[in-house]
């Protein structure tokens, strides 16, 4: 009996309404996750079978080949649509047409593969406006090019086979009779190389960033957050407070200080981060000098102006969770409510850390972008890709936004810290009974 009479006093101290909000709080924060990579998922997934493609060399033969892709699309549920590539300024085409990838049968392609016997080069032009996984998750150009490929073959086929005996060299081109040229746009900038060569270098050290802020936040967080809730709970704040030093002082003190400390963490981190991402990043067997080019040439290599801008939300960020952090450890009344206040700013913190990693925040539904834009962290987990993207409007609205940010918490902070309700205000713990006289 003495068991269950200290497990259920002990189940109760930790099972509080506290405990309860944060784990509904987790729940609602996963399933809303869920949702958003469940409808990035399904949109991809119905794209993946349809296929936008220019026929430049116009030919009886490229026509079968059409027909056939259109056949074939139909099958499995996608569609093809013919467009008109004026100009090879693609960056401009794609704007014109309205569409973020093309397939393009160049001229020439039916004398090559009919007459000459040789492999036809085709050319996939795709768009790329993020770095995320989830918005290049069908990149199309595999998915297109097989496509295509089996319809030159069952086109080249049947013209041969209605002709009579096919040739040594002819069958030996149904084995590979097209080769793919993949030209890649960022901005007003395209490059000969492909977006998934892209995307496995770039996601994986843009990766860096994102957790670089997650830990960093959470760390400074928690640290000024201790500070401030344990003084409290020891009565040692009083003592501070009621010394000859002004309030002001004793806040930004505190602020800075773990500040500091913050950023020297990151600047471990991120040192060490990198030196992991170039190892796992230096067997992938692409030419670097080559892709390191094809990069700066696309704009997606960060420059020095650059880091400085991501550097700037990043230090908003940090000072913004300070500042929330230090309003939430004045209402902590034990140590475990201390440790739960936390919460809130590790569920604003999750949520734009893993959409950033795995879905294009700036092509969500207008709801859920407006909730995740009024997370002041989101903007920051966004500013490298608003800075490599050239999305100046995004960027500088987010950092106006986090800047009047910050002055309400430091004015909420200051208007706590400058008056007694640092010392009354509390929020959790067990209320004590009062004895009766």
């Amino acid at each position: 009996m003495k068991f269950f009479s200290l497990f259920k006093k002990e189940l109760r101290d930790m099972l509080n309404a506290q405990t309860i909000l944060t784990m509904v709080g987790i729940v609602a924060m996963l399933v809303i996750i869920g949702n958003i990579f469940s409808d990035s998922i399904s949109e991809s997934a119905k794209k993946s079978g349809d296929i936008v493609i220019c026929d430049m060399d116009d030919t009886d033969f490229t026509k079968s080949v059409i027909k056939a892709l259109k056949e074939d699309c139909e099958s499995n549920d996608g569609s093809l649509k013919e467009v008109t590539i004026k100009s090879e300024n693609y960056s401009k085409e794609l704007k014109r047409i309205d569409q973020k990838q093309v397939l393009i049968i160049p001229k020439g392609f039916t004398e090559l593969t009919q007459q000459k016997h040789k492999t036809a080069k085709i050319r996939f032009v795709q768009r790329m406006t993020s770095l995320a996984m989830m918005s290049n998750l069908n990149t199309g150009s595999s998915t297109a090019f097989e496509t295509f490929k089996n319809a030159v073959k069952n086109a080249i086929y049947q013209d041969k086979l209605a002709k009579g005996e096919m040739t040594a060299e002819e069958i030996k081109q149904l084995e590979d009779p097209v080769e793919l040229e993949e030209i890649t746009v960022v901005g007003s900038k395209q490059e000969e190389i492909s977006s998934s060569v892209i995307m496995s270098i770039c996601a994986t050290q843009n990766m860096i960033v994102p957790i670089i802020l997650f830990v960093l936040i959470m760390f400074a967080s928690q640290m000024i957050l201790n500070a401030i809730s344990t003084e409290k709970i020891d009565k040692t704040l009083e003592t501070l407070l009621s010394a000859p030093i002004s309030r002001m002082t004793v806040l930004a003190a505190k602020t800075l200080s773990a500040a500091v400390v913050a950023l020297l963490q990151a600047a471990c981190f991120m040192f060490g981060s990198s030196r992991m991402m170039s190892g796992m990043t230096s067997g992938i067997g692409v030419d670097s000098d080559k892709f390191d080019q094809a990069l700066k040439n696309l704009g997606l290599s960060l420059s020095a102006g650059q880091y400085v801008l991501v550097g700037v939300q990043m230090f908003l960020s940090i000072l913004i969770a300070l500042s929330i952090a230090m309003i939430l450890g004045v209402l902590a009344k034990d140590a475990k409510s201390a440790q739960t206040l936390l919460m809130p700013i590790t569920i604003s913190t999750m949520i734009p850390y893993f959409l950033s990693i795995v879905s294009d925040i700036s092509s969500l539904p207008i709801v859920l972008r407006a909730i995740v834009y009024a997370i002041p962290f989101s903007h920051t987990f966004m500013a490298t890709e608003n800075a490599m993207f050239q999305n100046t409007a995004v960027y500088i609205g987010g950092l106006i936004y986090q800047a009047v940010f910050l002055a309400v918490c430091i004015k909420i902070a200051l208007s706590i810290f400058m008056s007694d309700k640092i010392f009354t205000m509390s929020i959790g713990g067990k209320k004590e009974k009062k004895k009766k006289a």
